[in-house]
């Protein structure tokens, strides 16, 4: 009998392949979207995040409002989560990080990108009042906490929760915050320069980008 639900389930999957999901945690305006695959198989996008306010600007056609700490998915109901520079926001990431794992699916992928909590960027966001974060953001700022913001803590709580590192990329970048500013901007590109000649050898990158297997 086994042998025979799983045929018939290979003859399910070859004749109706199922859409693979993909959650976009705290997506805010943002719609992957465009760069989804296209055809037949194309995943399913699901937009979540806490601000409803942001998610009226998202073009996306299934947008979720609703807290990381509590996704209102299904369990084993989601292939892919993309999460960009929203963990740093987060008061309790392992509880994120839970909930994040309840809704993958076994094998599924979980990948973050956010800042690295050590870097000049970061120590200098922890000495700012948030009313000039989003001064210079031109937008809504949230307080930014950095509990799961270096490679050593992203591994250590991931792996709490079951979670496997399988690739993580670290890179200087850009500066963006100081783009009204000349003169200052100037010396931040040749700073930023510095340190990505620095980087293979000194923490000193600005975001990492480290992938998840459940």
């Amino acid at each position: 009998m086994q042998r025979i639900r799983e045929f018939n389930r290979r003859l399910n999957d070859r004749f109706f392949p199922r859409c693979a999901r993909v959650l976009h945690l705290g997506s805010g305006p943002v719609d992957l979207e465009p760069w989804l695959p296209a055809g037949p198989a194309k995943p399913q996008l699901l937009a979540l995040d806490v601000s409803l306010h942001a998610l009226t600007s998202n073009s996306g056609k299934l947008r979720i409002c609703a807290d990381a700490e509590r996704l209102p998915l299904p369990s084993a109901s989601v292939d892919l989560i993309v999460a960009e520079h929203v963990f740093e926001h987060f008061p309790r990431p392992e509880v994120c990080l839970r909930e994040c794992s309840r809704v993958l699916q076994r094998g599924g992928r979980l990948v973050i990108s956010g800042p690295n909590g050590r870097s000049y960027i970061a120590q200098a966001a922890r000495l700012t009042p948030l009313r000039v974060h989003g001064w210079i953001r031109d937008g809504t700022a949230f307080p930014t906490l950095y509990r799961f913001s270096t490679p050593r803590e992203m591994r250590r709580l991931a792996g709490e929760v079951g979670f496997e590192m399988v690739d993580l990329e670290t890179f200087v970048g850009e500066p963006c915050y100081t783009t009204f500013l000349p003169v200052v901007h100037w010396v931040l590109i040749g700073y930023h320069l510095l340190l990505e000649r620095l980087r293979p050898w000194f923490n000193f990158h600005i975001t990492s980008v480290a992938q998840f297997r459940k």
